[in-house]
């Protein structure tokens, strides 16, 4: 039986790299030849080879079929699985398709050897068997600025969250134009390595400051971003410029929600897939593999060299942390809606009248609640050495720099007060 060549292309690289490739062992060179039906590759006996040819045990190749469906590499099915694999993986593997034989030849050194090199190993393998949908997304990243720049006017430099995108910084980003400035949205795959991210805003930047040396720029960042312009701003690809530098919400010291990442990941995409026509399911790899959940785990390498580098000297940072965790205002939500299904006469009864006030005296004492974290974020993460600028509010993560339940961003106050100062 036949079936769609992408989704088997996917699956077989998605297993090799994942599984495979790191558990070979090394020093091994080991070449195979797997006999083709008709052009068509048997799964089965792509399975029994990796079994017996690799000897691997069933439990690694299990993300393979284990019917007898078949790969069709006939022409051009044939040629793009060979240019994505060996494009992907260099040196390591070869593939090699004619008209009755697939030939691997692998290289065990040279193949990846822990889970971020496989990580990159798939997302390049990606980018080269869907070109179409990669470069539709690659397109959403990068420096976003106005139509016009005036040199003569700072400009704000916005800088989103995980899994955040332009549209995350929409609500501050009016505020700010409202208040006469010009600003600029940074996008970036948020799953990628942050090095990689910070990186990409350093070249980004520093075009930017090549065609208008003389411009002020002000950077607010939202939580993670906050890490992704620190690197650069601290770093050693730093072009300058930069004059106010406001960090909102960031987990200068991690983060211990990182394991929610995949949840997060599977929601935002599924989100994308019902109301985003250009988006495709290529993304969740190319957007990255959740690889900045290693840089964010508290006392990761990412973070310890961070914290290394000294505070930029010229730049005027604040920090804004929340101390009262979402969960507050999504059980006072859940008590409100409870007290409005009641009704407003059946809640003037004896008995619900009591609950209902109850209910209120509860949903004001959560409401008024205040903790030492904005849920993601601790209080003590947030700060930062050397930093004394630094503004704790009674609000949560997403309520410091989104409009909420019709209330302003929180952080606005503040940042308009830094802005205009």
């Amino acid at each position: 039986m036949a079936i769609s060549m992408m989704k088997m292309n996917m699956k077989f690289l998605a297993v090799f790299i994942a599984f495979f490739a790191p558990g070979l062992c090394c020093g091994a060179a080991i070449d195979v030849s797997i006999p083709l039906q008709s052009g068509c590759l048997s799964i089965v006996q792509l399975r029994q080879t990796l079994e017996t040819e690799f000897h691997l045990p069933c439990s690694v190749v299990d993300g393979l079929p284990d019917v007898d469906v078949a790969l069709d590499l006939r022409g051009i099915n044939g040629w793009l699985l060979a240019r994505a694999i060996n494009g992907a993986l260099g040196d390591g593997f070869h593939l090699a398709v004619d008209d009755d034989t697939l030939r691997i030849s692998v290289d065990t050194d040279k193949l990846p050897a822990d889970w971020d090199q496989s990580c990159n190993a798939l997302v390049k393998f990606t980018q080269i068997a869907a070109p179409e949908a990669t470069a539709r997304q690659s397109r959403r990243f990068g420096l976003h600025l106005p139509e016009v720049v005036d040199a003569k006017r700072p400009m704000i430099v916005l800088v989103h969250g995980l899994d955040g995108d332009g549209c995350s910084c929409g609500d501050l980003a009016g505020l700010i134009r409202g208040d006469g400035f010009q600003t600029a949205m940074f996008v970036y795959p948020t799953e990628r390595p942050l090095a990689e991210n910070a990186a990409f805003l350093a070249r980004h930047m520093l075009a930017l400051r090549e065609e208008f040396p003389d411009l002020r720029i002000d950077l607010v960042t939202e939580s993670m971003g906050g890490l992704v312009a620190r690197r650069y701003v601290e770093g050693p690809g730093y072009a300058g410029g930069v004059d106010r530098f406001i960090l909102i919400a960031p987990p200068n010291e991690g983060s211990n929600w990182i394991g929610a990442g995949w949840i997060l990941k599977l929601i935002v995409n599924a989100a994308s897939w019902k109301n985003d026509p250009q988006w495709s399911p290529a993304w969740m790899i190319t957007e990255g593999i959740c690889q900045e959940a290693h840089d964010l785990r508290p006392q990761s390498n990412f973070l310890v060299g961070l914290d290394s580098q000294p505070r930029r000297a010229g730049v005027r940072y604040t920090i804004i942390a929340g101390k009262r965790p979402a969960a507050y205002r999504y059980e006072a939500k859940v008590l409100a809606v409870a007290e409005s299904a009641i009704g407003t006469q059946i809640s003037q009864w004896w008995g619900f009248r009591q609950a209902c006030q109850a209910m209120q005296s509860e949903k004001d004492r959560l409401l008024s609640r205040i903790g030492d974290s904005d849920g993601p974020v601790t209080l003590e993460s947030a700060s930062l050495d050397g930093v004394s600028d630094f503004v704790a509010l009674p609000v949560d993560h997403i309520a410091l720099f989104e409009s909420v339940e019709g209330h302003l961003p929180a952080a606005w106050p503040v940042i308009h007060n830094r802005l205009t100062n």
